[in-house]
């Protein structure tokens, strides 16, 4: 499965493999490639909206100026002020606002290891296919590591399976009865059974 996104000079492709996904972004001429394993995609899931708060208040700034500017001019008839600086002053104030409108950013970043996060524009192509292809991707990474985390093998180290199967549960690929049916089927495997006596 692939998303491909676009955002003003951006261009992101996100394309899901087998124990892998493998991102693509291009961004004003700058190409970056990169793989991200299965391993490496934590559960968490971030809602996030960013925006250009110097850009507003540039913008601001000037629609107050060319406020002052036609004042002075027409309402105090001012004749040293041009009469065209306060519809140059707007139209500055108006780019500056669609400038910090096209760069205000809604997304939902991804955890992985180390601190890093995979972006995904929320609405690139469109919300509905940017949620099912979110939803597709853990499902992916969830199969995938229950396929090589997730079994039982009585030729490997107990502690290493063991192991395993906490990260899993922390990784929430399983939940707490599935993790505890787990540690009993490995006990049952190599022979550790709690001998409790009492009542």
């Amino acid at each position: 499965m692939k998303l491909s996104q676009k955002k003003i000079f951006r261009k992101q492709t996100i394309e899901l493999f087998d124990s892998k996904i493998h991102i693509i972004t291009k961004y004003l001429g700058n190409n970056n490639e990169f793989d991200i394993s299965y391993e490496s995609i934590l559960p968490n899931k971030y809602d996030i909206k960013t925006n250009n708060l110097v850009l507003f208040g540039f913008s601001i700034f000037f629609y107050l100026l060319a406020g002052a500017v036609y004042y002075w001019r027409f309402i105090e008839g001012d004749q040293s002020v041009e009469e065209e600086a306060s519809v140059i002053w707007f139209i500055v104030g108006t780019i500056l606002l669609i400038i910090a409108l096209k760069s205000t950013e809604n997304i939902w970043k991804i955890g992985v290891i180390n601190n890093q996060f995979i972006k995904v524009y929320k609405r690139s192509p469109n919300e509905i296919a940017v949620n099912e292809f979110i939803t597709t991707m853990f499902k992916e990474r969830n199969r995938y590591l229950i396929e090589n985390y997730g079994s039982i093998n009585s030729n490997l180290d107990y502690e290493k399976q063991y192991n395993n199967f906490v990260w899993l549960k922390n990784m929430e690929v399983i939940n707490e009865s599935e993790f505890v049916q787990k540690i009993k089927d490995l006990d049952f495997e190599f022979g550790r059974h709690s001998n409790k006596i009492g009542f």
